[in-house]
């Protein structure tokens, strides 16, 4: 036993002298943005004056084999969690990136197509509910990242887990969680549960100059046999040649609707493209328009095995000019919603004035 313990101490040692970590530095940066939003169902039945503020501080350091770590911690206003948005993440050099994230580090692409002046597409403003799938950063997650240059093409791959899918904002250490509760947000069919855990994958690859392709999956695991498996996943491809870009995005979604249910959403299918220009090197201008069809099974009728189908089409339009001068932007946004929330006939529609600066 005494061997066994003075080796276990060597060991120990060892590693204290191999991973002994010098100074780190401390960081805090943020963005501090005044809006003017009007709009809803006939473009200006709301008004509303707004300040937002983002603050995000990180440390980061390494150790003496040329290891290195980061944490960070983003405080938005978006959540009464004392522990929002945390992350702490080691840098393997050759060996790659693990890291650890507290309702983040989000490896969706659902806004990779990347198109907008001021944000992309309707991310902006809020005209509507748009299924846009899951990500892993709704969940507290593990990752591992591939060490960057190791593949050709500038390709990268990512790779998360959540081992709970309780969506508990800014668990802190030892913190446990239950199984997440049965949920229904759509508001149609029977409430169910998303899962007991679920696994992500991101990759993206930049073929050639100024062309950017990416994809992600997600999956939840551990559903009851009545449900249909949650699954979303996107595809985007980007590209800039001088001052004009192009970009064009795909979604398809699962959700876990009960299969018994006789009104069950089936699937989502969402497609998004747009185009930008930069004016002069301030001034840029910007379109988009996406479209999401939400496909619903009806009831079983006059004793027939099979169900019928309907269909709900929702699009938006945005349009968005920003002027950037220093660390100040100054932005107007226009989206309009045809069909907002997969709603016959409810037309939306939202300006947004924006002054943000960035410190």
């Amino acid at each position: 036993m005494k061997n066994m313990l003075k080796t276990l101490l060597a060991v120990l040692s060892s590693l204290a002298i191999s991973f002994s970590a010098y100074a780190g530095e401390f960081a805090v940066s943020g963005t501090a943005e005044a809006t003017y939003i009007i709009g809803g169902t006939d473009d200006s039945n709301s008004k509303g004056l707004g300040i937002t503020n983002e603050l995000k501080f990180t440390a980061s350091g390494e150790f003496g084999n040329g290891y290195t770590w980061s944490y960070g911690m983003a405080l938005d206003g978006a959540d009464a969690a004392a522990n929002d948005d945390t992350s702490l993440v080691l840098g393997l050099a050759d060996l790659g990136t693990v890291g650890i994230f507290i309702s983040d580090g989000g490896l969706s692409q659902e806004l990779g197509y990347g198109i907008g002046a001021y944000a992309v597409g309707s991310d902006a403003v809020n005209v509507g509910t748009l299924e846009r799938g899951r990500d892993i950063s709704d969940y507290n997650n593990v990752q591992y990242h591939l060490p960057a240059g190791i593949l050709p093409f500038g390709i990268t791959v990512k790779a998360g887990y959540a081992p709970n899918l309780n969506a508990a904002d800014g668990a802190s250490g030892k913190e446990g969680n239950t199984i997440e509760t049965t949920t229904n947000a759509t508001g149609i069919g029977t409430a169910t549960k998303v899962g007991q855990d679920a696994s992500m994958y991101q990759v993206t690859v930049q073929p050639i100059d100024g062309l950017s392709v990416g994809a992600d999956y997600f999956r939840a695991d551990g559903s009851s046999a009545t449900q249909q498996q949650y699954e979303s996943g996107n595809l985007f491809a980007k590209y800039a040649m001088g001052p004009v870009v192009v970009g064009y995005g795909l979604t398809r979604i699962a959700p876990n609707t009960n299969k018994a249910s006789s009104t069950a959403i089936q699937r989502y299918d969402n497609t998004q493209y747009g185009v930008q220009f930069a004016v002069n090197e301030n001034l840029s201008i910007s379109a988009t328009k996406e479209k999401s069809e939400r496909q619903t099974q009806g009831a079983i009728t006059n004793g027939n095995t099979s169900r019928t189908k309907t269909e709900k089409e929702t699009t938006v339009d945005t349009f968005a000019v920003a002027y950037n001068i220093g660390g100040a932007t100054l932005a107007i946004t226009k989206s309009e919603a045809d069909n907002a929330a997969y709603t016959d006939n409810n037309q939306v529609a939202m300006t947004l004035v924006s002054l943000k600066m960035a410190f």
